[in-house]
């Protein structure tokens, strides 16, 4: 009986013996494979970060962007603000001129004249000309570069319209100038009355603007202030109608649109006067 437990007990130790050799080896055999391969801790790439981000936007957030008009519309003229743009990819900061009823269609003309930060260029904005009708637009955009971002400081922003040519200006140095006769026939397509907006929006179109990413979101757009000059097409000179501090807003002046503009709906709220600046705000809201 003594020699059959002194049996068993040996066998046990011999088995036990043989687990402790396999686990041993079990281990080196993982540890040589960690020092060959990284830890799995690290962040998903950047573009399946965007993916997830873009499924968060959709799924969890509500958009507001702003924009003010005004209530006057001109024929020709200089239109000059001074403004620090907002700038996120997917999202378009601007100043513009526009016939009120482009969108129609039916014959109506499409009359619009932009100056735009559009959220791949942190470093310039984009001029255009739009005409043509609501089904068949005719463009000419081309880009300006800025010696700073776009959102860290003001700059003066002006837009000149006249028979002869259109004309943007930034900080009183002349940029770009179309004149009569251009090759699409732009400039003597400018038929219309124009109202003067500023709005800020994100746009589906991710080919043009980005890609909407809620971690960019809110920004604001700052306007100092506006100047309208009327002109005079016997002398071809500008001269000053009115200029807008916003000290307070105006509502004999502008109106505040409420409509919905591709990835957002604008929202009277998200205009605002402080410190002596008009903010068009962009803002997200949890659904």
């Amino acid at each position: 009986m003594n020699c059959f437990l002194t049996n068993c007990i040996k066998m046990k130790q011999s088995n036990l013996l043989k687990l402790l050799s396999m686990g041993l080896l079990l281990g080196m055999f993982a540890c040589s494979h960690d020092e060959d391969e990284p830890e799995n801790n690290t962040p998903p790439k950047k573009e399946q970060q965007g993916k997830d981000d873009q499924k968060e936007d959709k799924t969890e957030y509500n958009y507001y962007g702003a924009e003010i008009y005004s209530k006057e519309t001109f024929k020709y003229g200089r239109f000059e603000a001074k403004m620090k743009m907002a700038y996120a990819p997917g999202c378009i900061s601007s100043m513009f001129l526009y016939y009120n009823d482009s969108y129609v269609g039916g014959g109506k003309p499409w009359n619009e004249l932009d100056i735009e930060v559009i959220g791949k260029d942190q470093l310039g904005f984009q001029s255009n000309i739009i005409t043509g009708n609501s089904s068949r637009k005719v463009t000419s955009e081309q880009k300006h570069s800025l010696s700073y971002p776009v959102n860290e400081d003001y700059h003066v922003y002006v837009m000149e319209w006249t028979p002869d040519y259109v004309a943007w200006l930034v900080d009183g140095k002349e940029v770009r100038r179309t004149e009569v006769g251009d090759s699409k026939d732009q400039i003597a397509s400018l038929v219309e009355n124009q109202s003067l907006r500023f709005n800020l929006w994100a746009s589906s179109s991710t080919s043009w603007v980005g890609t909407l990413n809620s971690k960019d979101i809110p920004v604001t757009q700052y306007i100092d202030y506006v100047k309208v000059y009327s002109y005079d097409e016997e002398s071809k000179s500008f001269a000053e109608l009115w200029t807008d501090d916003f000290d307070e807003f105006s509502s004999t002046r502008w109106g505040r649109g409420n409509w919905k503009m591709e990835l957002v709906t604008e929202k009277i709220a998200n205009v605002v006067v402080e410190d002596g600046n008009l903010q068009l705000r962009l803002t997200k809201e949890p659904k």
